[in-house]
């Protein structure tokens, strides 16, 4: 994919990262200024409970004073419970929030020293009736204030501090729906951005598949005219150069007249690979017509031509095990004898190149081996592809660059593979595996009828 759209997608995930921590962050705020909220407010709702709760303690404290009902002090005691629950909670809430616990601890001193001057006044009452003695009952209007001025600081603190976060907390829920809208903003336009990009990048692509497309068309046509063309000439100078060949000639004649037969076998078997390089790119494959083939009788012929041509110890054959399978022997034949042509331009003079075939349980192995220089790692990666003759091993080759390729199209069509190994301190080694069964995959004009092209026997 271009560096652009990818860039874009880059972009869009950290805006999406950026505005989710962003909204995570804001989110966590607002719950811990809930939080805090929450508890000023339940401090606010104790303070004035707690005013409420020793207003009861001082009216009911009063009522006993004046009567002595058991009424009245069961309501006194109620409300110094209530009292004594209301400070336990502001004295938790103190030690939370240091900057309370000066204020909160005044506010229990004054409430205890109010109960206990109330407590002092009961106790006096009742050992005076006790004791026959006369009692006054007299009322201390300023009992609560002090404790009154420290509960309305407190009150006070806390509105505050409630404030200060409601006014915190709509800020920060503020900034942050912005920052989230930015966010948003942003990756839609990077969004918009890589798409964009995208589909220009997939519409010059598909451009330049067409213009492909149209290119290889152009070129298999060429190739296809081109080789019907050349074939009818070419077959007329074979047939006039055979019959020559039948007649008496000098030594010199006779040696230009090899020539010819040669060259022009050579060129039948450059158009031959043209044609199936045809085939191959307008209909997917090269035909087959599979039978019961032994591959002795497949290699055999393979020998017996190469060794007419360069000579009786060219090629070394070993044939070892079970043979037989369902194959196409025309284009096995075709096949074999380019990998050992392709080779026998390679072997040092005066070596044999050697070819085995040997069977195994469910497939047939065939390997064609030469001395020559090792194939380059980047030469090997490609070397089945069409037209490669760049490397240094196939500086002087014949051919068009198409043997290999060919090779490659046949051994596939049969359900094998094809591998090639080459070192420093090594043979290079074609290894062709052909399972023994039906082909797998074979083109509609295999079993066709349709006659294969006579094996060439050149790499190229």
């Amino acid at each position: 994919m271009p560096s652009r759209p990818v860039a874009g997608f880059v972009a869009a995930i950290t805006a999406i990262v950026l505005a989710l921590a962003v909204y995570l962050a804001v989110a966590i705020s607002r719950q811990a200024n809930a939080a805090r909220a929450a508890e000023s407010t339940r401090a606010v709702l104790a303070l004035e409970r707690l005013d409420a709760s020793m207003r009861e303690a001082e009216s009911s404290h009063r009522g006993y004073l004046l009567d002595g009902s058991a009424a009245e002090l069961a309501r006194h005691e109620r409300a110094v419970s209530e009292i004594r629950a209301h400070l336990a909670a502001l004295t938790a809430r103190a030690e939370r929030e240091p900057a309370l616990r000066a204020r909160t601890e005044a506010l229990v001193a004054g409430a205890d020293a109010a109960l206990a001057t109330m407590r002092a006044e009961r106790d006096a009452r009742d050992g005076a009736l006790v004791g026959g003695a006369p009692w006054h009952a007299v009322a201390d209007p300023g009992l609560l204030d002090g404790m009154d001025r420290v509960r309305a600081g407190l009150v006070a603190v806390e509105r505050d501090a409630l404030e200060r976060r409601e006014q915190a907390w709509s800020g920060k829920t503020a900034l942050g729906d912005a920052v989230f809208l930015v966010a948003n903003l942003a990756l839609a336009a990077v969004l918009l951005f890589a798409a964009t990009s995208v589909r220009r990048a997939l519409a010059a692509h598909e451009a330049r598949e067409r213009e492909r497309h149209v290119a290889l068309e152009a070129q298999a046509r060429m190739f296809g005219i081109v080789g019907h063309d050349l074939r009818t000439p070419l077959s007329a100078i074979e047939a006039g150069a055979t019959l020559l060949s039948r007649r008496s000639l000098a030594p010199a004649e006779a040696r230009t007249l090899a020539r010819i037969l040669a060259s022009s076998r050579r060129m039948a078997r450059m158009i031959g690979d043209l044609l199936d390089f045809t085939r191959v790119r307008d209909a997917g494959g090269i035909p087959l017509a599979p039978r019961a083939t032994d591959l002795r009788e497949v290699c055999r012929p393979v020998v017996e031509e190469v060794r007419l041509r360069h000579g009786a110890d060219a090629v070394a054959l070993s044939l070892d095990g079970h043979l037989d399978g369902n194959w196409d022997p025309d284009r096995l034949q075709q096949a074999i004898g380019n990998l050992v042509s392709n080779a026998l331009q390679h072997q040092p003079t005066g070596a044999p190149v050697r070819l085995r075939a040997i069977g195994d349980h469910d497939a047939v192995c065939v390997e064609v081996e030469n001395d020559g220089p090792p194939i380059p790692a980047e030469a090997a990666r490609a070397i089945f592809e069409p037209f490669r003759r760049g490397d240094a091993r196939q500086a002087g080759a014949d051919g068009l660059g198409l043997g290999l390729f060919i090779v490659r199209t046949i051994v596939e069509a049969h359900g094998g593979n094809v591998e090639v190994a080459s070192g420093p301190d090594r043979p290079t080694t074609f290894t062709v595996r052909l399972p023994r069964g039906r082909p797998r995959e074979r083109h509609a004009w295999a079993g066709s009828g349709l006659k294969a092209p006579a094996p060439p026997f050149d790499a190229g």
